[in-house]
């Protein structure tokens, strides 16, 4: 099997022995294994070795000295695995026992197909359904080749099999041209990002889709506020910009030099969007938390952003 299953670790002690349950259970398992830890503070490492010295098992671990985040780990397991074939797994989610044996039945199908993911349903910290999840993606080529003529963003969760040397064709996971700070935006809609230039290659007739089945549980966790919905805004007004200027013959500025010529305004209007999304997520998360003020918080977020709850509701629920 030409198939790398990377893995990227940070400070998941809680989950990580539950994620690899779901890697030993696959129906398949003549892949390769790859673990990178990224400079863990807690026991993830000492767990994960104590996994596999209980159910032994072959597999890579790299250790980095220091933090350098998803976007670099991402980038660093596309360089280190040798198969021409690569997934990633979050170190808190879940495969269920298809997953790997589907992606990699229909990835191997057709030679156009250069990535092929899944459906992921939303779980809590006790790995409990908690409705939603992430429903995205084209389910066939023509549907792919419509959104890629069009100029569309390719969005597309990260749990996905996908031929390793068309993304390096393309760059791969790109950590270069981003400020330094606390903000760490290469860490940021980095599948997006990926997805949306290996899309270039469908003038080749290569294609990205998904089996439009729940292959895995996406871990989501938090009181739905988050600092981090700005830094994702942006990136993704980023990654669209790089899309246009590439079909247009034009040479893409770096994240740095894009974010440094942003208009004023635009940043006004993007900060009043994130703001309107946090809202609407914690309003979501109280009411399925049985706490009724969480309708404040939607509602709030409807007079922030008519229009996006709608929207929201549209892409999530009617399009599962």
């Amino acid at each position: 099997m030409d198939l790398t299953l990377a893995i990227c670790v940070y400070d998941k002690e809680e989950w990580i022995a539950e994620t690899l349950d779901s890697v030993m259970s696959q129906t398949v398992r003549d892949f390769n294994l790859l673990i990178i830890d990224d400079a863990s503070t807690d026991r993830s490492v000492e767990m994960v070795e104590a996994y596999f010295r209980q159910s032994p098992r072959q597999y890579t671990l790299i250790r980095l000295e220091s933090n350098h985040g998803i976007g670099y780990c991402r980038y660093l397991a596309e360089r280190e695995a040798s198969t021409r074939y690569l997934m990633f797994l979050d170190s808190d989610d879940v495969l269920l026992p298809t997953a790997i044996a589907k992606m990699w039945e229909k990835i191997q199908s057709d030679s156009d197909l250069m990535a092929v993911g899944c459906h992921l349903a939303y779980v809590d910290q006790n790995t409990s359904l908690i409705g939603g999840g992430l429903y995205l993606g084209a389910t066939s080529k023509e549907e792919f080749y419509e959104k890629a003529a069009a100029k569309k963003l390719i969005f597309m969760q990260p749990t996905a099999i996908y031929d390793r040397e068309a993304a390096l064709s393309v760059g791969g996971y790109s950590v270069e041209g981003f400020p330094e700070g606390p903000v760490r935006y290469q860490d940021f809609c980095e599948d997006l990002d990926l997805w949306t230039r290996m899309s270039d290659l469908y003038t080749e007739g290569k294609a990205i889709i998904v089996i439009p089945e729940v292959l895995a549980y996406y871990r989501k966790l938090g009181s739905g506020l988050s600092s981090n919905t700005l830094p994702m805004l942006l990136k993704m007004r980023w990654v669209k910009q790089c899309l246009l200027d590439r079909r247009e013959g034009r040479k893409p500025l770096c994240f740095k030099d894009w974010m440094e010529s942003y208009p004023a305004k635009d940043m006004s209007k993007l900060r009043k969007e994130a703001k309107a999304t946090d809202y609407l997520r914690r309003g979501a998360l109280r009411i399925h938390r049985g706490n009724p003020f969480g309708v404040f918080d939607i509602l709030y977020s409807i007079l922030l952003k008519p229009g996006y709850f709608a929207d929201k509701l549209h892409k999530n629920l009617l399009n599962r």
